[in-house]
């Protein structure tokens, strides 16, 4: 009986902790995939951003936010399990067939320490990779794509180090009224201007073959006639891949730690502390992220059990409260100055640890429910 109950419990904890983590995931991957993408709009146009590309970024930046979205949706699913089992009086008929309430708060637990087992190896092994993966082809993938034919019409663009107007393109790919400023390496510039142009490609890149136009360069003077005239077509601008901490894991980060907090102690170096101080958040966050899991499913049972008949909407407040009061004190637990690593990491346990001893207060007392 008690096993058919336990997984009675967790199926009631799963349905709502699926529905709120597309909820909460929907948005919160909503607003990463606009941050990312907007890093490539300087690239190239809009436009030429696939729906591929945005349900690639979507799923490179899901594992990131996993430390993010799992507890806070783990958390509501409890919140409402227990509060609707409450609602229907189904603990009270529990207590009464002689189990005791803090009895079925034990799988519950069990699933949050699974959560967290699981979250470990998500923040510390995937998203480390789907990070490193999604910040190269934000940064290289998606604007090498992108060739020369593809800039929209009727404004003057940026290709690599040329500048190039075109005036209309024709269903079979001819580009027409094309003009190109190549900048040359004396600081002038030569400019191409013909009435159409193809892209040709071949082993070593793209070949802009223009036909029928005028070659002005830097000096006046050499104004040139050419009936064809093909010129090289320069690599697109791609973005700096930036060395972050989310593409660290750990073993990583302590490296990359123990060398920044030496250097900083030989050099004083402010831009060293700045580095040195996002490496050590970082690594508070990795520590307090995966136990964050455990800790709101040990205050969300209890708190959810004495809900009693107060509804939907009292879980959903409580379970705001109580997310809203881990993240402020995880920004009020987070040190001003720095530190030695070991401290802010031991510091940023606080949040885990109070709800702890909340939970396992509330857990004492739920049988009187």
């Amino acid at each position: 009986m008690v096993s058919i109950l336990s997984k009675y419990i967790l199926r009631g904890v799963i349905v709502p902790s699926a529905v709120s983590a597309a909820v909460v995931g929907f948005f919160i991957v909503g607003s990463t995939v606009r941050a990312q993408l907007k890093n490539v709009l300087d690239l190239f146009p809009p436009e030429q951003i696939q729906l591929i590309d945005v349900s690639r970024v979507a799923l490179f930046a899901l594992p990131a936010l996993a430390g993010y979205v799992v507890p806070v949706t783990f958390l509501f699913g409890v919140m409402m399990a227990f509060s609707r089992m409450a609602r229907d009086s189904e603990l009270i008929a529990i207590k009464a067939a002689g189990i005791p309430l803090k009895r079925i708060i034990l799988p519950v637990l069990a699933c949050g320490a699974a959560l967290s087992a699981l979250e470990w190896v998500v923040i510390d092994v995937t998203a480390p990779a789907a990070y490193s993966r999604m910040a190269r082809m934000v940064a290289l993938e998606m604007p090498l794509r992108f060739t020369l034919d593809m800039l929209p019409t009727g404004t003057m663009q940026e290709y690599g180090d040329w500048r190039v107007y075109i005036g209309r393109r024709d269903p079979d790919g001819t580009l027409r009224q094309i003009t190109v400023v190549q900048q040359d390496q004396n600081g002038g510039a030569n400019v191409f201007h013909a009435e159409s142009a193809r892209l040709v490609r071949d082993a070593e890149g793209s070949v802009l073959e223009m036909r029928n136009g005028h070659l002005i360069p830097a000096d006046p003077a050499r104004h040139v006639t050419f009936d064809i005239l093909r010129q090289r077509v320069p690599a697109p601008k791609t973005a700096e891949i930036k060395d972050s901490v989310n593409a660290m894991n750990l073993r990583t980060l302590l490296e990359e730690e123990k060398k920044l907090g030496t250097l900083f102690r030989e050099t004083g170096s402010l831009p060293v502390a700045a580095r040195w101080r996002e490496v050590q958040i970082e690594l508070k966050d990795r520590f307090a992220f995966p136990l964050m899991c455990l800790a709101v499913c040990v205050v969300g049972a209890p708190v959810g059990a004495r809900t009693s008949r107060s509804g939907r909407s009292y879980a959903y407040a409580a379970g705001l409260l109580i997310v809203g009061g881990y993240f402020i004190l995880r920004k009020v637990a987070e040190p001003p100055l720095l530190l030695p690593t070991l401290p802010i990491v031991l510091i940023g346990q606080i949040p885990n640890l109070l709800l702890f001893i909340w939970g396992a207060w509330m857990i004492a007392r739920v049988d009187r429910v």
